[in-house]
């Protein structure tokens, strides 16, 4: 999947700066669509561990019902400081996809030429 993902990508690249301007833009807004999916994709790992933090927590309370307002407060802070990878993961996707700054800076960049 990854190596057909690759092709495509390099393909679609190695082409945009015969096809002109048009063409370099498609490439970088692939591109820039190609990095908001792996951005995602890191994002994903934080809510994959808060599951798991979730989880073993409970264990813990289970094990010593005594601790459970340390636990639980251990826990949302590991929660809250493991969540910015997402929110992180979450703002670049989206700057990457509606606002794309690429765009702009190549066609200032053509324009001066």
């Amino acid at each position: 999947m990854l190596n057909y993902v690759y092709q495509n990508l390099s393909t679609v690249l190695s082409v945009a700066p015969v096809m002109g301007h048009e063409g370099a833009v498609a490439s970088i807004i692939t591109a820039s669509i190609f990095g908001a999916v792996i951005a995602v994709l890191a994002g994903m790992a934080p809510s994959l561990m808060q599951g798991y933090t979730a989880a073993r927590a409970v264990e813990a309370v289970g094990r010593q019902p005594e601790a459970a307002g340390q636990i639980r407060s251990t826990m949302i802070i590991g929660g809250v400081l493991a969540e910015t990878g997402g929110v992180y993961g979450l703002t670049i996707s989206l700057l990457l996809v509606f606002v794309n700054p690429f765009v702009d800076m190549y066609l200032d960049a053509m324009a001066a030429l």
